[in-house]
């Protein structure tokens, strides 16, 4: 199943061309599962999905119970000092970021706005205030953990297939991040690209640029049998996830 053609011309056609192929999806917009904390969504995606251990997303260095083995990366001796501390943990990443979901079609989540005035995070006022952006946030398909430092660098950066000027880069690690962009391993384009298409259903909306580099990686990088079997931990962890 792939974004159409057309999402590229327009966000709002892009919207309600999807929208409608969530409704009967695992994922389906019309369903309402009880809204979880992110302190349990994490502990579901470490426990439940990866039985507390694994892979970090972008540069499959191993973990195990929330610990990073950098050494399994070639990553041991990149990160300075004052950030090694991060690097040997892993943390849950927003794939699609987090700040995205402050807005739902566009605009502003009332919740975001109220939170100026407190001059409070907008994310945890709209995680105590929108039960809809708590349920994005909190939603396991988007969650994978990921080196902490890695997670810090790349921040709300959109995606990109390269990069000019200046980038960071991690040893052998297929990656690639500035101030403006991410440029992810081959091998997860194709994953976040149907991330990307789940979170419509939540009102997150992307640049025609984003949407026309997310119907090329989903060609390019088809659904795996690791893909399938991840999101079948998914819906059996929280009770919804992607149709794959």
């Amino acid at each position: 199943m792939r974004l159409t053609k057309q999402i590229v011309i327009l966000n709002v056609v892009f919207i309600q061309l999807a929208l409608p192929v969530f409704a009967n999806s695992s994922g389906g917009i019309n369903k309402q599962p009880h809204v979880i904390s992110f302190k349990t969504a994490k502990n579901k995606m470490y426990s439940q999905v990866f039985n507390n251990n694994g892979y970090t997303f972008y540069c499959g260095c191993s973990w195990s119970n929330r610990k990073v083995n950098l050494k399994s990366c070639n990553l041991q001796s990149y990160f300075s000092k004052g950030q090694s501390k991060r690097a040997l943990r892993s943390e849950a990443e927003h794939i699609i970021p987090a700040s995205w979901m402050l807005k739902s079609f566009g605009k502003i989540r009332q919740c975001a706005l109220d939170s100026k005035n407190l001059k409070g995070s907008a994310r945890d006022y709209c995680r105590k205030k929108d039960s809809q952006y708590k349920q994005a946030h909190n939603d396991l398909v988007n969650l994978y953990p990921a080196v902490g430092q890695i997670n810090e660098d790349r921040s709300n950066s959109p995606f990109s297939d390269g990069l000019k000027g200046k980038f960071k880069t991690y040893g052998k690690c297929d990656i690639k991040i500035n101030n403006r962009s991410i440029v992810p391993p081959n091998d997860k384009k194709g994953d976040i690209a149907r991330i990307a298409r789940y979170m419509v259903k939540y009102g997150v909306t992307y640049s025609k640029r984003q949407v026309a580099l997310f119907n090329k990686w989903d060609i390019e990088d088809p659904i795996s049998i690791e893909e399938r079997a991840h999101n079948k931990r998914i819906i059996k962890a929280q009770g919804f996830g992607l149709e794959l």
